[in-house]
């Protein structure tokens, strides 16, 4: 017999913005991490955080440098 399970149910990225810098006041950004893996992003580059609220799900806009994009149909 064919062991039929529900696929997980989607969640959102855990994203990590960390800042390595000793003595400042503003958060600079060094380190992000999508899922526990670090991603490269250029130096200059901004992070958008939409506002924070208890009834909508946090959107974030990072630039990062990819290794590699995949955009594809997938089959059911």
């Amino acid at each position: 017999m064919t062991d039929i399970s529900k696929p997980e149910p989607l969640r959102g990225a855990d994203i990590e913005i960390i800042d390595r810098h000793d003595g400042d006041q503003i958060l600079t950004p060094s380190v992000v991490r999508i899922n526990g893996v670090e991603v490269p992003i250029p130096s200059a580059s901004s992070i958008k955080i939409d506002d924070i609220r208890d009834d909508e799900a946090v959107l974030i806009t990072v630039t990062m440098f990819a290794r590699r994009i995949t955009i594809h149909h997938e089959d059911d």
